[in-house]
């Protein structure tokens, strides 16, 4: 299985690396390079889950300048502003999500059939107008000031 999580347009800066390599069946090690040396840290699945979320979420925070966020402010999760999706099959059989995020972060999700359909379901029901919010609107009518006919 691939797992591909990149954004393009930010390399990085100087000398500093990240990588992450698999250390058994339950850890990882985050790996952060200066120059030429290599600082390991080791990772349960859970914590590294936690700080990709978090990376992921104060990230997404810092890149949209519509949002007043206080220096020092911590970011745990957010809503990610989905800038564009595609979906497809990684392979027959094999459907999947890629969402492009703030500052060209890509992320991509699998699935297998059923839960593809189901979330494809969830998505179009979400992304409807509610029979009363529609009938509202259709019959809305200008409000006329009081007094007057």
């Amino acid at each position: 299985m691939a797992i591909r999580m990149t954004s393009p347009e930010a390399a990085p800066r100087g000398d500093l690396r990240f990588s992450v390599v698999t250390a058994g069946p339950d850890g990882l090690e985050l790996v952060v390079a200066f120059g030429p040396r290599d600082y390991a840290v080791r990772l349960t699945p859970a914590e590294a889950a936690e700080l990709g979320l978090a990376l992921l979420a104060t990230a997404s925070v810092a890149a949209d300048a519509g949002q007043d966020v206080p220096v020092g402010t911590r970011v745990e999760n957010c809503f990610f502003p989905v800038l564009g999706w595609t979906a497809g099959e990684v392979s027959p059989g094999v459907p999947a999500l890629a969402l492009r995020l703030a500052e060209g972060t890509e992320i991509a999700f699998q699935f297998d059939r059923e839960g593809a359909r189901a979330c494809g379901r969830a998505l179009a029901r979400s992304g409807r107008m509610r029979l009363r919010e529609r009938l509202r609107r259709a019959f809305r009518r200008p409000a006329r000031p009081l007094g007057r006919n």
